[in-house]
C-alpha cells in the first residue's frame, strides 16, 4: 500500500473513532484496530493522538474555507445572491457528505485546551470576517439595511452552525439541502433587506 494510502486508511480510521467517542474517550489502540495496523505504523505518521485529531481539524478548515468565495460584483459576475447561495451549497454539501467530521468540528472540537479553543476561534472569526464584509458590501450596494455588520455577521454564523448540526445529525432526509438553503436566506433577507427595495428584487 502507498504511503499517502495508508495515511489516509488511518486518517479515516481516527475520523470514525473520535466521531462516535469524542477526543479523549478515544485511545490509539481503537484507532489501530479500526484502521487494521500495527501499532508501530501509526506511530510512522503520527506523533500521538494529538497530532492526528489536529490534522483532522485542520484539514477540515481548510475544506471549509475552500468553500466560501469571495462575493463580487461586476457585469461578468452573478447575482451577489446566487453566489451567497452558492456558498452555502458548497458548505452544507461538505457537511453532509461528511458527518463524522461535523459531529467532531461542531461537538467535540471545543474544549480540549487553550490551544485548541484558540484554533476554533480563530476559525469562526475568519468566517464571521467574511460573512461581515459581505454584509458591508450588501450595505454599500443599498440591498441590505444599515446595520451592524460584526454583530450581524455572528448572528448569522451562529445560525448556520445550529442549521448544519441539524441537517447533518439529526434530519434524517438529507437528499435535497436547496430548501434549507432558501430559508435561511429567506429568513436573513426579510430581516435584513433595506426597507426601500422590492422584496422581488431580492428573490
Amino acid at each position: 500500500m502507498l504511503k499517502k494510502n495508508k495515511r489516509e486508511k488511518i486518517l479515516k480510521a481516527a475520523i470514525s473513532a473520535f466521531a462516535q467517542k469524542g477526543y479523549h474517550d478515544t485511545s490509539i489502540s481503537k484507532i489501530i484496530n479500526k484502521a487494521g495496523i500495527a501499532r508501530g505504523t501509526f506511530y510512522l505518521y503520527f506523533e500521538n493522538k494529538r497530532q492526528i485529531f489536529d490534522s483532522i481539524l485542520e484539514n477540515l478548515i481548510v475544506e471549509i474555507d475552500r468553500c466560501i468565495k469571495k462575493i463580487e460584483i461586476g457585469k461578468e459576475r452573478q447575482n451577489p445572491l446566487e453566489q451567497l447561495k452558492d456558498n452555502l451549497r458548497r458548505i452544507f454539501t461538505l457537511f453532509v457528505e461528511n458527518p463524522e467530521l461535523s459531529r467532531i468540528l461542531l461537538r467535540h472540537a471545543a474544549g480540549l485546551d487553550k490551544e485548541s479553543d484558540q484554533k476554533i476561534t480563530e476559525f469562526y472569526n475568519n468566517i464571521a470576517d467574511k460573512i461581515e464584509d459581505a454584509l458591508k458590501l450588501g450595505i454599500k450596494m443599498e440591498l441590505i439595511r444599515d446595520c451592524n455588520p460584526r454583530i450581524t455577521s455572528f448572528l448569522i454564523l451562529g445560525s448556520i452552525k445550529e442549521l448544519i448540526e441539524h441537517v447533518t445529525l439529526t434530519m434524517k432526509n438529507k437528499s435535497d439541502i436547496n430548501p434549507v438553503i432558501d430559508e435561511i436566506l429567506n429568513f436573513g433577507l426579510h430581516g435584513l433587506k433595506n426597507p426601500g427595495l422590492s422584496s422581488l428584487f431580492l428573490q
